[in-house]
């Protein structure tokens, strides 16, 4: 072996091999990089609360002067509902259900009572964007769950708390309060304890579980018909479709807040990720090119050498052992490098990240590994078939 080694090695370019390696470590760094970019951010994307949410829409219809001053309905019909869960955009639908009681809430606030009306709504528990295992409601004796519009907190402790002689409120200490609830009116009315169990940036509303809401409106108001929903929440498919505004806009319907901008942006991060990972897999595939042709090369100026060495008999697999440990060496070299500048410019991006999401914690980076690993054999071992063939060929 050590005399193929010596005979084999006098032709071989270190400029070309460099130029692999160079090509190889930045194309391997690039796809391992937005491999682990997508694993790190799966936290956010998964979080019902994170930035990058499934693409939900709360929407209702426009409220026009008609309709405000004949009181014509502004909810949607089962043919409306329908009609949009059958759009191609549209993943899934859901519908608000408001409750036909009364709600009067009551709680202690730095030794104050605090007491107003307040009302309730509910949606299916698929829409709740709170991460909370107090959620459920599995029997009437149970505390009520909660969920305050974010919106909410934000206003009282920084408009209405600094004008009164009440202190702002952190989350942790609303959760640990136990509200009093008086709910319906006269022989239905019936008390209630209930508390904040989160609160949610996409819903602009006081929610209570579905569950409980189905058992308060049938006890608490049994003669009440069941009425169509004013609101939906909508989760699309692709929110840069331009197909959901022009939907939207001729059926007189309104997206609440920024909802569909925020979509578009998640959505674009997505498909950015996608997009550098595909450069990243075109530099390997042209740097697996230029390795191909390389050794080709050096195989084609040591063609007299190598019919030598198989007229003395010396096998093709022997021959072609050399050339195979100088791609395995130089791809082993390419992923370890690889690695190491991820983890570079990972522990960069991580500050970023947990800004994010509370108690943000990032994805291992075992999946990364295992995937440059099997890359880097794959590319050896398709290296080192053609290199076999190609000395075969020779002879």
């Amino acid at each position: 072996m050590r005399l193929i080694w010596k005979v084999l090695r006098q032709n071989i370019s270190i400029g070309q091999l460099f130029g692999f390696v160079l090509a190889n470590i930045i194309g391997l760094t690039i796809i391992v990089l937005g491999l682990q970019l997508y694993l790190d951010i799966q936290p956010i994307m998964g979080d019902k609360a994170g930035f990058m949410r499934p693409d939900y829409m709360v929407v209702s219809k426009q409220v026009s002067n008609e309709a405000a001053v004949f009181g014509e309905k502004t909810t949607f019909s089962q043919a409306e509902l329908d009609d949009i869960r059958s759009q191609e955009f549209v993943s899934k639908i859901g519908v608000f259900t408001p409750a036909q009681y009364s709600v009067y809430l009551s709680l202690m606030i730095s030794s104050y009572e605090l007491s107003t009306e307040m009302f309730f709504e509910s949606v299916p528990d698929d829409f709740i964007d709170v991460n909370s295992e107090d959620w459920a409601y599995p029997n009437a004796d149970d505390l009520v769950p909660i969920i305050l519009p974010r919106a909410f907190l934000n206003l009282y402790n920084f408009s209405y708390a600094p004008s009164s002689s009440f202190g702002a409120l952190s989350d942790d200490m609303i959760n640990t309060m136990i509200i009093d609830l008086t709910l319906g009116d006269g022989a239905y009315q019936v008390k209630k304890k209930g508390r904040v169990v989160g609160f949610s940036s996409r819903l602009n509303t006081i929610l209570v579980p579905q569950a409980f809401m189905t058992w308060a409106n049938s006890t608490l108001t049994p003669d009440a018909e069941e009425e169509d929903p004013a609101r939906i929440i909508v989760q699309v498919t692709n929110p840069t479709d331009k197909r959901i505004a022009e939907y939207f806009e001729s059926h007189h319907l309104n997206v609440e807040g920024d909802k569909l901008d925020s979509s578009k942006a998640a959505w674009f991060v997505r498909i950015l990720i996608s997009g550098v990972m595909m450069v990243g897999l075109v530099i390997c595939m042209l740097a697996f090119y230029v390795l191909v042709l390389s050794i080709f090369l050096l195989m084609q100026r040591n063609h007299d050498v190598i019919r030598n060495l198989r007229a003395i008999g010396y096998t093709s697999t022997k021959v072609a052992i050399p050339y195979q440990l100088i791609v395995l060496f130089t791809n082993m070299l390419s992923v370890v490098t690889a690695m190491v500048g991820m983890m570079a410019i990972r522990k960069y991006y991580l500050t970023y990240l947990a800004d994010f999401a509370p108690d943000y914690q990032p994805a291992t980076v075992t999946l990364a590994w295992i995937v440059l690993i099997c890359f880097g054999l794959i590319v050896s071992a398709a290296n080192a078939v053609l290199i076999k063939q190609a000395i075969k060929k020779t002879c």
